[in-house]
């Protein structure tokens, strides 16, 4: 069964913006704002959800710009690897946004990252930390690993949790109102990703997943704008500068399977769209 048509619609740079000709100042733009919310955004001292919200907003600034530039030369496959991670960093910051004491969690889980990382290099050149820093991240990570449940299953062998977190990709878009984002956001780019037969004939096929792409990140730098705001703006109202970031998405897509939270809800015009969700 051909299911091209249903995966995306089969486009290149050039015929993309023949109906979509002032896309590019638009993402741009937003960028822009994104760039300045960083530079200007003023963290308070033990704000570790702030802390992770610049950074995260900062590396999803670098990732949109990738995956521009790959759609820009018509490298839509490439661009889908950018928006995997885009799309995983954009739900766990959301998710974490969320559930505020869950940004700890997520933060100490960095132990056991440091911990596999110096290992690789220690085995590969025979250098390591000196003392008593090896020490004392080996301490962290064994906390950590206790923590997080690492240590594999005495039945299975199996470990109980590889991550800071028990919830799948999947269940955590779910948990954040953006379960409609993960089949093309992760699960296909999965797919090109890992070398897996689908994933290669369609790439073989040449099937362009441009399209979906766009949309896509377009919609995770709408939440990640939001997401920002509703934390440094400390209010529960929708701001201008939200509901310009909605607008603009929905000038170019015509309409959207979320409401973003309420947004689009909350006593502001729609101008004529239709909002699905």
């Amino acid at each position: 069964m051909d299911t091209s048509e249903t995966i995306s619609t089969s486009q290149n740079w050039a015929e993309f913006l023949e109906g979509h000709k002032l896309f590019p100042s638009v993402i741009h733009k937003w960028l822009n704002v994104m760039a300045r919310l960083v530079v200007h955004t003023h963290l308070k001292e033990g704000d570790v959800l702030g802390e992770l919200i610049v950074a995260f907003m900062t590396v999803s600034y670098m990732d949109i710009d990738d995956l521009m530039s790959l759609s820009h030369r018509d490298s839509h496959h490439g661009a889908q690897y950018f928006l995997r991670s885009l799309f995983e960093r954009t739900v766990t910051l959301k998710y974490i946004s969320q559930n505020p004491e869950q940004a700890e969690i997520f933060r100490d889980f960095d132990a056991v990252d440091w911990d596999q990382v110096l290992q690789g290099i220690n085995v590969l050149t025979g250098t390591s930390l000196d003392e008593p820093a090896l020490g004392n991240l080996a301490a962290h990570a064994k906390e950590a690993r206790k923590k997080y449940k690492q240590a594999p299953c005495t039945q299975c062998g199996l470990r109980k949790q590889t991550s800071w977190t028990t919830l799948s990709s999947k269940d955590m878009a779910g948990k954040v109102g953006m379960g409609h984002m993960h089949l093309h956001s992760f699960l296909i780019p999965s797919k090109l990703i890992h070398p897996t037969f689908w994933g290669t004939m369609s790439r073989f096929d040449g099937n362009s997943p441009m399209y979906n792409t766009l949309n896509c990140a377009h919609q995770l730098l709408v939440e990640t704008i939001l997401v920002h705001r509703r934390h440094f703006i400390g209010a529960k109202d929708v701001t201008p500068m939200m509901v310009a970031t909605i607008r603009e998405f929905l000038r170019f897509w015509v309409f959207a399977e979320t409401s973003f939270d309420g947004v689009l809800t909350r006593g502001q015009e729609r101008d004529g769209h239709r909002i699905y969700y």
